[in-house]
């Protein structure tokens, strides 16, 4: 009979655990015995009733709470390095390349994150909780998990089991880890009966560290952390057959630059210019891109003659054409969004940033201006009632709710100016519940099935922000449009611009970038609204999912069974997202007559209007003359002076870099409905208690949504059909489909003393949900709500989308092998292929390579409908392209050597962990490569002869190689425009380490 979920997570406890789930358990006795040793292995829950790893026909990594312990695990980072396949993102983990590609905050994550067998909505929370302390394994399933878990998995399940009160005795323990970077770590568990029928469960954590990256001048070191949590479990059984376990938790975290960006910083910066080698289109190394120029003001380039000082040359990688660049004149070349100064002007540590290092193995530095800073207070609560109600039937009541506020303000800039500081801010409020009722029943002695009805809702509700903290005036001061009325004249002059547009005459500082815009009521509330909003939004998503679902094995014969699953799910989600922010643009009247000359209607006597209208004055040149933040030179290379100098902190009238200054402001709303079927069918074969051999396909999917939180991923549409764009609607993307082939072994060799567990799987999506950028001819290439007409398409954009066709598939080899009475070996090794299979284009838009208004023609115009070369650069088609985030190659050995002496055990500890590069990016441009990466971690420990007191040193990364996790050329909050920063995010330096345990009672 199976076993129900409170009595089996109380199997499988051992006394060390390798990265295939062999369970040393009987190590120690045999040691100390004649006998051989062999492997026992852990009792999973993974397939929710009770086996061993070699027992489920499916690919699942487990490592109990001693091998995590022996190990040094104490989050993501260091787990994956465990798991087949699996890289981590900023978002979440990727299981043989499933996981998710973009900030989905309207949509699934591509592996469930469970805690005994409950559905958690975010990985990161779980992965961190008490630095994975007093969890008694981590169960990882490979593949779709839909016909036997509550909420659907496409890419995998990642299961945290956590140890159970002892109903017999009293026991506890005390942990103690210091280290490195003033690390001070406390652990505390005491467990035991409170009456003949209750038993309880107390967990209380607490770790503060300060900073692993250092600060430059007077910024903070980064990547520090202090965090506490407290656990307490009750577990009561009433009766024999009936148990309730009841566990809440409640935790608080404050730090810098963990979760959220994870200790980012610029890597390099700069356009590829043409005399450095480029031998073919794609190629680019990016040491070969100039350092961060502190000369600049306006960011972006432009062309200029050959003969300007200091000029770029650009050399077209097809024609072999030159053409000249240098930086935009401030005020007289427009500059992109967000308008705002370069953070490296004239500033003294960014001249200093680079350190002329491997940019593969970066030594970041903070450089924030004191504005990194993230918190966040996660409480949970769960109930589990198991009733074994015969020898046939039991039935299992789970049930959840978690609630989640998380704070996040980061300076992304990696400058100290006292000029601009842009950043992120968010403010996420999510709370969730669930219920799940599960029946495990038998039909005669060869059928034997778990089926079960789940119920999910979550409500998500997240305010984000980019800021201008500093902002020489940019968006914290007033602006004049000079004489009275002109206001009035524009808009008459242009009736086409829609209502919900003001002229930004208030500083956003005082009313927020959600404050001035359409005097709108039911406009978002502004909870974070500081200083310098140049774009805020406030998401709400509210998700819920309803399924049925049925698992069987059918027992053919003594070695022969079949496994028939089979689910059902709907899915419902509403999103309404509110955003609002600070533009500057350019407008010219139909005769040709300049809005500024407009403007500057009320100019004092003398002054000479033809001015307006001279050689080399542009019309940014002329809207700032206009409002009173420059004067005329009647030089045609530099036509303006600005009235402040550039170096000013303050200004009453700021030198504008874009255009006119205003503020706008819109609500889209959505709603997206899906239901799926999905079925499982395994054909298992035992050939001898030692062996299985497995082939099967599994279906899933992962239901559709928005990509919330993206500038472009909504559209206004004519819903009333009078030719007219009245309504603002979120744009959403289909479900996607998953069919996974696998073919598997598990076997026992050698006497029990080799474990091996292989599989060749093969992955074919269908509307894989990707976060890609492409030039929209009409609104209607993506998805719109039923009945709306689609308008001109709007350019560039990137949206999250479907891609017809892609496929992945691999092979993974894990083993753990006795080698002697005192050495265990063990590891894995993962080979994956992965590639877009569908004719689909995306559009280059931001690369150094060829910047667009250099080297591509009309900015306005599809690049793909352009002449071949430039059609060459910017038009990228991904058929044949490797899938982001995915390496082809991961692995890692591991190996535990103990010796017995009189005054007790000392064991050695040692694993090597290896990934290969990836992409973070379907461009697969040098920017976007995480390169390969390798870590070395060492651990020394004694333990008495009762085993009561423990003691460990230890060095996380021996060889102090500061690796990539991540990176990317990204565009955030710092314009296409911007001098192209390459990010990173850094692995962990070396760290070296003392532990002490105590353990008494028991």
């Amino acid at each position: 009979m199976r076993k129900s979920p409170t009595a089996l997570r109380r199997c499988g406890l051992g006394a060390a655990a390798g990265a295939i789930a062999a369970c040393m358990a009987a190590e120690v006795a045999a040691t100390e015995s004649t006998a051989p040793r062999r492997i026992e292995e852990i009792v999973v829950y993974g397939q929710r009733v009770e086996s061993t790893v070699s027992d489920t026909s499916i690919s699942i990594t487990a490592m109990d709470e001693t091998f995590l312990a022996n190990m040094g695990v104490q989050g993501p980072n260091e787990m994956i390095n465990f798991i087949p396949a699996t890289t981590r993102t900023d978002w979440d983990i990727k299981i043989r390349g499933i996981g998710t590609n973009f900030r989905g905050l309207g949509g699934d994550p591509g592996v469930g994150t469970y805690y005994n067998g409950i559905y958690s909505p975010d990985f990161g929370i779980a992965a961190t909780e008490n630095g994975l302390y007093d969890v008694e394994r981590i169960e990882v399933l490979r593949g779709p998990q839909g016909t036997l878990y509550g909420r659907n998995s496409i890419g995998g399940v990642l299961n945290y089991v956590t140890n159970a009160p002892n109903h017999d005795e009293f026991e506890g323990q005390a942990r103690v880890i210091l280290g490195d970077y003033d690390t001070r770590e406390v652990y505390g568990v005491v467990s035991g009966p409170l009456t003949e029928s209750v038993a309880a469960r107390l967990v209380a954590t607490r770790r503060q560290s300060d900073g692993r990256i250092t600060g430059m001048g007077q910024a903070e070191d980064v990547q520090d952390f202090n965090d506490q949590n407290l656990v307490l479990t009750l577990e009561w059984q009433p009766t024999d057959s009936i148990t309730v376990s009841v566990r809440g938790n409640d935790r608080r975290y404050r730090g810098t630059a963990n979760f959220g960006s994870g200790g980012a910083g610029i890597l390099s910066e700069g356009p590829c210019i043409g005399d450095h080698p480029i031998k073919r289109v794609g190629e680019c190394d990016p040491r070969y891109r100039v350092p961060r120029d502190t000369n600049y003001y306006a960011p972006g380039l432009r062309v200029v003659d050959a003969s300007t000082p200091n000029a770029f040359p650009f050399v077209h990688p097809i024609t072999g054409d030159t053409v000249y660049a240098y930086y935009n004149r401030p005020g007289v070349d427009p500059a992109a969004w967000p308008y705002s100064p370069s953070p490296n002007y004239m500033d003294p540590h960014v001249a200093k940033y680079n350190d002329g290092g491997d940019w593969k193995k970066p030594q970041l530095k903070s450089l924030t201006n004191n504005y990194v800073e993230e918190e966040f207070d996660h409480h949970a609560g769960s109930m589990i009632v198991d009733w074994d109600v015969s020898d046939r039937v039991s039935l299992s009541y789970l049930g959840d709710y978690q609630s989640f506020e998380y704070w996040f303000d980061n300076d992304n800039d990696a400058s100290s100016s006292e000029l601009s500081s842009m950043g992120d801010t968010v403010h996420a409020d999510v709370w969730s519940w669930s219920h799940e009722l599960r029946l495990f029943w038998e039909l005669g002695d060869r059928w034997s099935a778990t089926s079960g009805v789940y119920l999910f809702k979550e409500d998500r509700d997240q305010p984000y922000a980019h800021r201008n903290r500093l902002g020489k005036g940019y968006v914290n001061n007033q602006t004049s449009y000079g004489p009275a009325g002109a206001e009035t004249w524009v808009r008459d002059a242009f009736p086409w611009l829609p209502d919900c547009i003001e002229w930004q005459t208030l500083p956003i500082g005082a009313a927020g970038a959600f404050g001035a815009y359409c005097g709108d009521p039911g406009r978002a509330h502004s909870r974070s609204n500081d200083t310098g909003a140049v774009y805020e939004q406030e998401n709400t998503v509210v998700t819920e999912n309803v399924a049925l679902y049925t698992q069987g094995d059918l027992k053919l014969s003594d070695t022969f069974s079949v496994t028939l699953g089979l689910r059902y799910s709907e899915d419902d989600r509403q999103g309404l997202e509110s955003r609002g922010g600070y533009d500057e643009i350019i407008f010219s009247s139909p005769d040709g007559d300049w809005v500024p000359f407009v403007l500057a209607g009320a100019a004092p006597p003398g002054f000479d209007a033809s001015q307006f209208f001279a050689p080399g004055v542009t019309p940014l040149a002329a809207i700032n003359v206009a409002m009173g933040a420059a004067t005329f030179t009647g030089d045609p290379d530099s036509p303006i002076a600005p009235v402040c100098p550039l170096t000013a902190v303050t200004c009453d009238r700021p030198l504008r870099l874009g255009g006119l200054p205003i503020s706008w402001g819109s609500r889209a709303r959505g709603e997206y409905e899906s239901d799926s079927w999905t079925y499982r069918v395994n054909f298992n074969w035992e050939p001898s208690e030692e062996i299985l051999i497995y082939a099967g396909l599994t279906t899933g999917y992962r239901a559709g949504g928005f990509n919330m939180g993206g500038t472009d991923n909504r559209t206004d549409v004519d819903t009333d059909g009078d030719g007219f764009l009245d309504t603002t609607v979120l744009l959403f993307y289909d479900d996607e489909e998953l069919e996974a082939y696998e073919v598997g072994y598990k076997g026992h060799h050698l006497n029990g003393r080799l474990q091996v567990a292989a599989s060749l799987y093969t992955y074919n999506y269908e509307n894989y949900q990707d976060n890609l950028s492409s030039w929209e001819t009409s609104s209607g290439d993506f998805n719109l709500p039923p009945g709306v007409g689609a308008p001109p398409g709007r350019g560039p954009v990137e949206v999250t989308t479907n891609i017809p066709d892609v496929r992945n598939y691999g092979f993974e080899i894990d083993m753990t092998w006795l080698a002697g009475d005192r050495l265990t070996l063990g590891g894995n090794y993962g080979y994956t292929i992965s590639e877009y299979r569908s004719d689909f284009t995306i559009f280059n838009q931001d690369d150094p390579r060829y910047p667009r208004t250099i080297m591509g023609g009309d900015v306005n115009e599809d690049p793909c409908t352009l002449p071949p070369q430039v059609k060459a650069l910017y038009c990228v088609e991904v058929k044949g392209v490797q899938l982001s985030g995915i390496p082809k190659h991961k692995g890692v050995i591991w190996a535990t050597y103990e010796w017995p002496i009189d005054a007790g055990t000392i064991s050695l500890n040692a694993s090597h962990a290896m990934t290969g590069e990836f992409f973070t990016s379907t461009f697969a441009r040098p920017w976007d490569e995480v390169p390969a990466s390798k870590r070395t971690d060492m651990r020394l420990t004694y333990r008495t002869p009762d085993r009561r007191w423990e003691a460990s040193v230890f060095v996380d990364n021996v060889f102090d190689d500061r690796y990539l996790r991540w990176a990317d050329m990204s565009n955030l909050a710092t314009g296409l425009g911007s001098n192209y920063p390459h990010r990173g995010i850094a692995l962990d330096p070396r760290f070296i380490g003392f532990e002490a345990i105590y353990s008494f009672g028991g």
